[in-house]
Parts: structure tokens; C-alpha cells; sequence
């Protein structure tokens, strides 16, 4: 199993609130990508404090238990992050109404876990098609359900920014939680809304299905969302998955 990741600023963003990271993890790999709000300067903490104690916290959870119970560590990790975000906002004069998005994931022997704040999303590619993975919590997403515009209509609404949960923005947060099987040859994707604003689905697959290797792919996504539509930070970390191995 190999993954690699890459963030970008793009060309029209000062500084750059995304932040992400991964590692081998008790036989699997672990993955997180955070996209800050609430400002330069809080946006990027945000992001920054979420990753780093999000991988701290799954990290032990998942090394404790020898990778038992992974969805557990996951929440519980988001749960820490959440709280390490919205106490820093608290005591920190300047950082008021801070916080993150947060996707993350596990993959272990034939089995994939994700959680999700927010509007950074997971995918799974294969030969069959590209699945995303998470639901955005999102006012353009809300829309989407009660059927006033179509998903093709949301990635340019004005409003598509706007998101209903966040990590730190209060003292408590729900994540949501997905667990699905490895197949042979699957590629996954975790990535920020810069990139998924700029690129088509149908993009996306196509370049994770014609490079070989995670680092190609996660580059050439990267680049082409930047020499694309980008408006935003461009964060992607990519996945590739062979069943039964890490």
C-alpha cells in the first residue's frame, strides 16, 4: 500500500490553510486532510493544530490496539482534534471562531475507515467508476438534498463555501463515519475543496487511473486544478491499495 500527498497555496491565495499528513500505522496507513477558516492566520492554526493532534491521538489509539477497533480511534482522534482547536481559539486572543474541515482515513489489510467534518471529502477510483466516499456538510449540500440545484450547479454556486460543521468552531462536534472493503487495484483520494471545486470528477478519475504511482497522480491532480479553476489551497493525498497488503 503507497501514498503520497501534496498541498499548494495556488495562485490566488496569499498563504496557504491547508495542512496534511500520513504514516504508517500499526500495518496500515493513516491519512488526514484539514482546510482551515476564520481568517490567514486562524485558518492555518486551525488546520495545523487539527492534523497534528488528530495523528497524534489515532496514532496511539491504533498502536495501543495493534490496529483493533480502528473506527473507534478515528472518532475518538477527531474528538481530540476538535477540542485542541476550539480551546486554542478559546484562550488565544485573536484566533475567535477558528476551525477546520477534517477527512480522514485508515487502510489496513482489506478494509477502509473514514471520518469527516465539513467539505473535505474521501474518494474511492476504480475501473467501475469513482464513488465519493463522504457527504459534505454544506448549505450548497443541503440544497442539494431538497433538490433546489443539481451537484453540477453546486460546484459554482456563490455560496458553496458555507459549511454546517467544522472542527473547533464549537465545543463539541459529530463526525461522520464510513467503512468500506478493499478491492484489488482500488486508488483512494482525501483532498480539500480547492481541488474538487476546480476539477470534474471525471478528471479526477481519469488521472488516478493512468498513472501508476500515488505520487504521479497526486501531482499531476495538484497541477492540473492549479492550472485550472483554482480559486483556493489545493490539498490532495492519494492512496494506492493492494487487498491483503500495507
Amino acid at each position: 500500500m503507497n501514498y503520497f500527498g501534496v498541498s499548494d497555496k495556488g495562485p490566488y491565495r496569499a498563504e496557504n490553510q491547508d495542512c496534511f499528513d500520513g504514516a504508517v500505522v500499526a500495518g496500515g496507513v493513516l491519512a488526514v486532510v484539514c482546510d482551515g477558516m476564520g481568517g490567514a492566520v486562524g485558518g492555518q492554526m486551525a488546520s495545523e493544530l487539527a492534523v497534528s493532534r488528530f495523528m497524534a491521538f489515532a496514532r496511539a489509539a491504533l498502536e495501543a490496539s495493534d490496529g483493533e477497533d480502528p473506527a473507534d480511534a478515528l472518532r475518538q482522534a477527531a474528538d481530540a482534534a476538535n477540542r485542541k482547536v476550539f480551546r486554542y481559539a478559546e484562550q488565544t486572543a485573536g484566533y475567535t471562531g477558528m476551525g477546520t474541515t477534517l477527512v480522514a482515513g485508515y487502510w489496513r489489510d482489506d478494509t477502509a475507515m473514514f471520518v469527516n467534518v465539513g467539505d473535505s471529502r474521501a474518494y474511492r477510483m476504480a475501473k467501475d467508476g469513482i464513488l465519493q466516499i463522504t457527504k459534505d456538510h454544506s448549505l450548497v449540500q443541503q440544497m442539494i438534498d431538497r433538490g433546489e440545484i443539481t451537484p453540477s450547479q453546486g460546484r459554482h454556486h456563490p455560496r458553496r463555501n458555507i459549511i454546517t460543521r467544522a472542527v473547533g468552531s464549537e465545543q463539541f462536534v459529530t463526525c461522520d463515519e464510513f467503512t468500506l472493503p478493499i478491492r484489488e487495484g482500488d486508488r483512494f483520494l482525501l483532498c480539500s475543496d480547492g481541488l474538487t471545486n476546480a476539477l470534474e470528477e471525471a478528471e479526477v478519475h481519469r488521472v488516478l487511473l493512468a498513472e501508476d504511482d500515488p505520487e504521479s497522480a497526486c501531482r499531476k491532480l495538484v497541477s492540473e486544478a492549479v492550472d485550472g479553476e483554482a480559486r483556493d489551497n489545493v490539498t490532495a493525498v492519494v492512496i494506492y491499495a493492494r487487498k491483503g497488503s500495507a
